[in-house]
């Protein structure tokens, strides 16, 4: 079985307002959607569909507990009343190339999660953050 290198492993570069927080493992939730407004048509016969507001899903960011803490520190900073939305640019990285990216417009965090620790395995203990997200877009 071939050994996988650091050359050949892929992994998620992400900036908050355009510092370097770390790199995630895993992202999840990148989705955009248009609602569906339905409407009468004018003779009673048919629904009519037009685009009505757009929106994203929440995003979640997954990545090995290190001791730097941003989104725990941002959290901490909006349970205390003082309420900021930022920007997330999250950039894949293949093969130490970036291949895509995407940018979460007015962001904040909403959960952060730690997985399961036992004395065991507490070296893959993982981090997972949830976001809010108003718009994304393609960088």
């Amino acid at each position: 079985m071939a050994r996988r290198t650091q050359e050949s492993k892929s992994y998620f570069s992400v900036l908050v307002d355009g510092v370097m927080v770390g790199n995630f493992f895993k992202v999840s939730g990148l989705s955009t959607h248009i609602n569906i407004d339905e409407e009468e048509s004018s003779d009673g016969r048919l629904i009519e569909k037009t685009p009505g507001a757009s929106g994203c899903s929440n995003v979640i960011l997954y990545k090995k507990r290190t001791r730097e803490q941003p989104f725990w520190n941002w959290m901490k900073t909006i349970q205390s009343g003082t309420f900021e939305k930022k920007t997330i640019a999250i950039e894949l990285i293949y093969r130490n190339k970036p291949l895509r990216g995407w940018k979460l417009i007015n962001c904040w965090p909403c959960r952060w999660a730690i997985s399961d620790i036992t004395d065991e395995d507490v070296v893959n203990t993982v981090e997972e953050i949830e976001l809010v997200v108003e718009e994304i877009e393609l960088l």
